[in-house]
């Protein structure tokens, strides 16, 4: 009750500290999620060793500024593998592969990104096979086309004509 009382006066830090008392670590996570402390949550998270609370902060840390922060980027594929969430991790490394292409056009950045990607997307098991094996198709097919782009881009300055083949293959 008095956890209840502190998350709705907005205390929660002291919230967590009173849930994580009492045993319910999930719901302390929840709390600390909403405090927003960075820090705490990855703490948190390391020290409970539950896969919904690796999850949870995996997911809180999405939401951050992870490109240009590598822990936080590196604490979420942690938090991931530790939670055997196969298809969430692939999921953020095709988010990856898109922040390098999007913003940077850095397509030889984006071809082990997108790897991984199919690495774990391959690994996952709660997936339906159908979708799984569709989402799959789709992600082989754009390693491909990253391929030969970066191939294209390899090849202008030495063989422009091959380059012009690729591109409009």
């Amino acid at each position: 009750k008095l956890a209840r009382v502190c998350k709705k006066q907005g205390s929660y830090h002291l919230a967590t500290k009173k849930y994580t008392q009492a045993g319910d670590k999930l719901k302390a996570m929840k709390c600390l999620l909403k405090s927003g402390d960075t820090e705490k949550i990855i703490f948190f998270a390391n020290v409970s060793r539950n896969r919904d609370i690796y999850i949870l902060a995996a997911n809180y840390l999405q939401n951050l500024d992870w490109h240009n922060n590598p822990a936080t980027m590196k604490s979420i594929i942690t938090f991931y593998t530790k939670a055997k969430a196969f298809e969430q991790l692939s999921s953020f490394y095709d988010a990856c592969a898109n922040v390098e292409i999007d913003e940077y056009s850095d397509y030889a950045k984006a071809l082990p990104a997108l790897n991984e990607a199919e690495r774990y997307l391959s690994k996952a098991r709660n997936t339906p096979a159908a979708t799984k094996q569709e989402r799959l198709a789709v992600l082989q097919q754009r390693i491909i086309l990253v391929e030969r782009f970066v191939q294209a881009r390899k090849l202008i300055k030495e063989d422009p004509s091959e380059t012009v083949q690729i591109c409009t293959q």
